[in-house]
C-alpha cells in the first residue's frame, strides 16, 4: 500500500475516533429525554441514573449543562414532563451541595420571566416557576438558606394572582415550605413577607389555610397577642369570626363539590376549635347552621 493511500485511510478514519465520547454524550444526553416521557417509572430511573452519572463523571460541563436542560424543562409543553424536570433539579442539588440556591433561584427567575414571556408561552412560564421553587423546596436545603426561602415565597406570591391557571398551587406550595422552616427563619424572615397574607386569612380558604398551617407550626410567633394585631382578636374561632369563616368554608366547599370530599380547611378549623375550646360554637354555627345548610353535596 502506497504512503498516499495510507495517509488517505487514516483521514478517512479520523472521524470515528470520538466514537466513544459521542456514545456517552447520546447515554447522557439520553436522561433528559427520558425525564419527559409519561411514564413514572421511567421517570423516576432517568433521575436516578443521571445523579449517578454526574457524580461518577464529575464534569463540571456537563453539570453546568444539566441545570439548563432542567430549569428549561420546568416549563415543558408537556404537562406530564414538569415533575420529572423538577424532582430532577430537586435531587441534583440535594446531591451538589456546593450550588448554591440562590444562583439556581436566580436562573428560575430569569428564564421563566412572565413579563418578558410570549402570551401564548406565558402559563408554561407560570408552571415554570412553580415547579422551579417546588425542586428549591425537594432539595431538602431551603432551611440552610434563609434569603432564598424569602426569595420562593416572594415568588410564589407573585404567582398568586393567576389563580385561572394555577389554582391553588401557588399557596399550597408556600405551606409545603412553612412546614419545613424553623420558626426562627418563619418569625425573622418570612413573617414580614407573609404579613398581607395572614390578616386577609378570612378572605379565601387558602389565605386561611395557610394562617392555620402558619398557627401550628410556629405557636409562639403566632401567640394571641399577634393574632390580634393580625386579625382584631386574639382568637381564630369567635362569635365575630364565625360569619366571615362561614363564607370562607362555603367556597371551600363548592370548590370540592364534584369530589365530594370534606374540604382541608375544615379539618384544620376542627383541629383548632378544640383547642381554642371553641368546637361547639364553631361545629353548631359554621358547620350545621353554614356550611352543611347549603351545601349538602360535598359533605354526605
Amino acid at each position: 500500500m502506497s504512503v498516499e493511500m495510507v495517509e488517505l485511510s487514516v483521514k478517512a478514519a479520523e472521524p470515528l475516533r470520538p466514537a466513544g465520547n459521542l456514545q456517552q454524550n447520546r447515554v447522557f444526553l439520553d436522561f433528559f429525554w427520558d425525564l419527559a416521557k409519561p411514564d413514572q417509572e421511567v421517570r423516576l430511573k432517568a433521575v436516578e441514573n443521571l445523579i449517578q452519572y454526574l457524580k461518577t463523571n464529575n464534569k463540571e460541563d456537563e453539570l453546568e449543562y444539566t441545570f439548563k436542560r432542567l430549569v428549561d424543562g420546568l416549563a415543558h409543553t408537556r404537562e406530564t414532563a414538569r415533575p420529572g424536570f423538577s424532582l430532577a433539579l430537586g435531587q441534583v442539588l440535594s446531591a451538589f451541595e456546593d450550588v448554591s440556591l440562590q444562583s439556581i433561584l436566580n436562573r428560575i427567575k430569569e428564564k421563566h420571566n412572565l413579563q418578558g414571556a410570549k402570551k401564548k408561552f406565558s402559563r408554561n412560564a407560570m408552571f415554570g416557576n412553580v415547579f422551579g421553587v417546588l425542586a428549591l423546596h425537594q432539595s431538602n436545603r431551603l432551611s440552610k438558606e434563609p434569603q432564598v426561602v424569602l426569595g420562593c415565597v416572594q415568588l410564589l406570591q407573585s404567582l398568586s394572582q393567576h389563580k385561572q391557571h394555577l389554582k391553588d398551587l401557588p399557596t399550597k406550595t408556600m405551606m409545603d415550605i412553612l412546614a419545613e422552616v424553623p420558626e426562627e427563619v418563619f418569625e425573622e424572615v418570612l413573617m414580614g413577607a407573609l404579613q398581607t397574607d395572614l390578616e386577609s386569612a378570612f378572605r379565601t380558604p387558602e389565605q386561611l389555610q395557610l394562617l392555620l398551617v402558619a398557627l401550628q407550626r410556629f405557636p409562639q410567633t403566632l401567640k394571641p397577642k399577634k393574632l390580634k394585631k393580625l386579625l382584631g382578636s386574639s382568637t381564630i374561632i369567635n362569635a365575630d369570626n364565625i360569619p366571615k369563616i362561614t363564607e370562607v368554608l362555603k367556597t371551600a366547599a363548592h370548590a370540592v363539590k364534584k369530589e365530594r370530599i370534606l374540604p382541608a380547611v375544615v379539618l384544620d378549623l376542627l383541629k383548632l376549635s378544640l383547642k381554642e375550646d371553641s368546637f361547639e360554637l364553631f361545629w353548631n354555627k359554621a358547620i350545621t347552621d353554614g356550611m352543611l345548610k347549603e351545601q349538602p353535596g360535598p359533605t354526605q
